[in-house]
């Protein structure tokens, strides 16, 4: 057995085992309602903004110093706000940092794995970056899956927080109905914000964290009318019966658009993935053909002006139909 084989049984055997721990540490905190709703508000002080950040972070220590060793062990590893938010909104059962050894793992399988079988290695450091990169691909698309929801959701939330202050509830009651009766990931967002006031932050310091964790313009009018109102005074269900119309209609008209543009951006899903599929039809039918491009420099110079010009029409067709509302 040589140095690579041995490489390859030791990262998938870490891999695994690093796998399996997390699951079980998933299922087992699973089991105590207490633990993972804390877990969860700790990653949501993460997740959020700079605002009130030390009264969440004394109220963390807190927590921490009743916690168990390998809970204080997951959350205190190195945050990085951003993947917890990412991570909060796909529901993954882990941290950035375990996160990101994770995908590192898997990267570096790709590569021993290409080191072996695949005799180019250009190849295999590009499959092996690009494995790397999948995970951080997933929790995008999940991001971005996550913020319709929530702003398909927002309208009705708004609505059921004025009906709430007409009759006579005052702002957090509201938001705390709306945390209860409404499904996630509004209720969730709602509820972290309710938490946050709970702990002594101020209504614009919680709104901030919440506008920081979902960056919808709609969102931001809400949390602005609010602050003004507490301020200055005014019906604010008024304020939010509007905000709610101006939403839905943002909504109807955000579909029309999808739906007139639907044919060009099936058009550039074809016209950008054709070329790949047939590059890689070829590589596997005709390999010596294709070889020519990487073994003459002819050939590598065409090849990186097919990559190249590949991604600048990718980047022009996704301008031409994308339209900003």
């Amino acid at each position: 057995m040589d140095l690579l084989d041995t490489l390859i049984m030791a990262t998938v055997f870490l891999f695994t085992t690093s796998v399996v721990a997390l699951l079980f540490m998933a299922w087992s905190e699973s089991r105590f309602a207490e633990k993972k709703a804390i877990k969860k508000r700790l990653l949501y002080i993460s997740a959020g903004g700079k605002h009130g950040r030390e009264k969440l972070l004394n109220y963390r220590d807190k927590v921490l110093r009743n916690a168990g060793t390998v809970q204080k062990l997951a959350l205190k590893m190195p945050r990085v706000s951003t993947l917890d938010r990412m991570l909060l909104k796909s529901g993954l059962p882990f941290n950035a940092s375990v996160f990101v050894l994770l995908s590192l793992s898997l990267g570096l399988i790709a590569l021993l794995l290409g080191l072996k079988f695949i005799p180019y290695t250009f190849i295999t450091i590009a499959l092996a970056i690009l494995i790397f990169c999948l995970p951080f691909a997933y929790l995008k698309l999940a991001e971005n899956t996550y913020h319709a929801r929530f702003q398909d959701q927002l309208p009705e939330a708004l609505d059921l927080l004025a009906r709430a202050l007409r009759s006579g509830h005052a702002m957090t009651s509201g938001l705390e109905m709306v945390a209860a009766e409404m499904d996630p990931p509004i209720s969730s967002e709602f509820g972290a914000a309710v938490d946050e006031i709970n702990l002594g932050l101020t209504f614009q310091e919680a709104f901030e964290n919440l506008c920081e964790r979902v960056p919808s313009t709609d969102l931001r009018f809400f949390a602005i009318s609010v602050i003004i109102q507490r301020e200055t005074g005014g019906n604010v269900a008024e304020i939010l019966d509007s905000i709610s119309r101006l939403i839905r209609e943002r909504i109807q008209f955000k579909r029309q658009v999808k739906a007139l543009t639907a044919e060009g951006r099936l058009s550039a899903m074809v016209l950008i993935g054709l070329p790949i599929a047939l590059f890689g039809y070829i590589f596997f039918v005709n390999h010596q053909y294709l070889s020519l491009l990487w073994t003459e420099p002819l050939g590598q110079y065409m090849l990186a002006g097919a990559i190249v010009l590949q991604i600048l029409g990718a980047f022009i067709i996704k301008k031409i139909v994308t339209i900003e509302l």
